[in-house]
């Protein structure tokens, strides 16, 4: 918004460093010295300039035209840097308007002619004596159009009734500003300001009437966008928190009452802090508020507590609003609740990493849990042993029942062969009916064999599913570090060979990798 107002400020802006070179100017500047804004940054000023001053300098521009402006000098802390803030307003018309006021009546009307604002002399019954180009290019009318005419028959809004002019002429009265809606010849709408002043003739009558016609249509979509930026305040949904230079807050907007769930009143007054949820460490608010106050920004994820005691994630904004000393005014806190976001997150991590139908660790965290265990037995001279199960005949329970039913099945088997490890050991699925198991840190192969031995037991007893029974049994290949490989490709090969034993041997069994019986593939 600021920048949007700078860059369409009618006075111009300066930003000059200590040295005297412009590091910054706004349009305005460009037009008033008719100098391309390009052109100017990094050039010397050339004027003396000191904070706290207001002066009238004198430019002689490439037209040929003097231009006369009034500097207003600040200073400003900018990029960390002191710099003075130069604001210039043409004055050139207003210096020709006390000049022509000095001189003859032929003067007079060229100040009409150049004025910057319309001016329209009237007689004490409203009719046009004159009027200056600006009022023609305001109304919409040219000056012979209405010249002798009745004012209010152009400007309509304007009722020589709601203000009868003897009220002017005969009591000296005023009329400031008053803003109506006028339609120009063409049809097209124009928010003026009117102004209506007597005028006297040398004896000290009125028999006259002044009128001065501002064009503010700019200021008036000016107000609409700051009521539509009060709208977009409030409706936002996004929770914004105004405070002031000490953290107390000023404002907040609904998105906040409904995500925070403190109301208006409750909020007020208070500290953002009575949002903490002791998540964070003293540590980690005091690197915001140095990063805050040494960039006037922080942006980052933080845990807040509702009302209602529920401890919630935020992507939060926090923007500091300096005065033009650059002294700290207020803080603007803007955040968003990414509660579902962090969900989807969390359901996305445990997508890739866990099977979705028993939520055992899939082949990925399999294969991350046995390279850990081999770094481990490395390290402490210990074995390990994986195991790869297969269930017999499970395609039956499939093509009886459906997908559904294998999927109970499944699932029951997940519990149950769970229930049978230690809290260090895994167990995996890879997919289908294919389950595998890491056992590590072992002293011999007999931990292996009562672990395979409780395997074949709980699989020994039936499943109840939909009214039915069904029984399934499982084979098991058994692969032992160091004996049976000395690396992740080894060892699974091993097992997988072993398991395509157990099933040759009958099933519903257990057997360890025997190298001279494997496959040709798997010699």
């Amino acid at each position: 918004m600021f920048q949007n107002i700078v860059e369409n400020a009618s006075d111009g802006i300066l930003v000059v460093d200590l040295d005297g070179y412009v590091a910054l100017s706004n349009p305005a500047v460009a037009s008033l010295f008719q100098i391309p804004q390009e052109q100017l940054q990094g050039e010397l000023f050339g004027f003396p300039i000191s904070s706290g001053e207001r002066t009238e300098i004198q430019v002689l521009r490439k037209d040929g035209s003097l231009l006369v402006t009034e500097m207003r000098v600040s200073d400003a802390y900018w990029e960390g840097e002191l710099v003075f803030i130069a604001l210039l307003r043409d004055i050139s018309e207003r210096k020709q308007m006390e000049l022509a006021l000095r001189q003859t009546q032929e003067e007079l009307a060229a100040l009409y002619h150049c004025a910057p604002l319309g001016i329209v002399a009237l007689r004490a019954d409203w009719h046009v004596k004159l009027c200056n180009p600006a009022a023609e290019s305001i109304l919409g009318w040219k000056a012979d159009q209405i010249t002798g005419s009745i004012f209010s028959d152009f400007v309509r809004p304007l009722q020589p009734d709601s203000f009868p002019a003897e009220d002017i002429v005969q009591r000296g009265a005023t009329l400031m500003g008053k803003e109506v809606r006028h339609y120009r010849q063409d049809g097209t709408p124009v928010d003026v300001s009117i102004s209506l002043a007597p005028v006297r003739d040398a004896s000290g009558r009125a028999d006259g009437i002044i009128c001065v016609i501002e064009d503010i249509s700019r200021r008036m979509r000016d107000m609409a966008q700051l009521r539509l930026s009060g709208k977009i305040f409030e409706n936002t949904q996004e929770g914004i928190l105004v405070t002031d230079a000490q953290g107390a807050i000023l404002a907040v907007n609904q998105a906040f009452v409904v995500v925070t769930g403190y109301s208006e009143q409750e909020a007020i007054g208070c500290k953002p802090s009575m949002l903490k949820s002791g998540r964070h460490d003293l540590a980690f608010y005091a690197d915001m508020w140095h990063t805050l106050r040494k960039n006037r920004q922080w942006s980052g994820e933080i845990w807040n507590r509702r009302k209602s005691g529920e401890v919630f994630p935020e992507w939060l904004n926090i923007s500091a609003i300096d005065d033009d000393e650059g002294n700290i005014l207020n803080y603007v806190a803007i955040f968003s609740d990414i509660t579902k976001i962090k969900q989807n997150e969390e359901r996305l991590r445990h997508l890739a990493h866990f099977d979705a139908l028993t939520s055992l660790p899939n082949r990925f965290l399999f294969q991350n849990h046995v390279e850990l265990a081999l770094a481990q037995a490395v390290r402490n001279n210990r074995q390990f042993a994986i195991m790869f199960l297969d269930l017999d005949h499970f395609k039956a329970v499939n093509d009886s029942l459906g997908h559904r039913a294998g999927d109970l099945v499944l699932t029951g088997v997940a519990e149950r062969l769970s229930a049978c490890l230690r809290a260090g050991d895994t167990l995996s699925r890879f997919g289908g009916d294919e389950f595998n198991a890491l056992l590590p840190d072992l002293d011999n192969k007999a931990a292996a064999v009562s672990v395979a031995k409780k395997f074949v037991e709980v699989l020994s007893h039936p499943f109840q599913i939909e009214g039915k029974e069904f029984h399934i049994t499982t084979s098991i290949g058994i692969a032992i570090y160091p004996q049976d490989g000395l690396n992740l490709d080894q060892l699974t090969r091993a097992a997988d060979a072993a398991m395509y034993q157990a099933k040759a041997q009958g099933r519903n069994a257990y057997q360890f990798y025997l190298a001279d019986t494997a496959s040709p593939t798997e010699k």
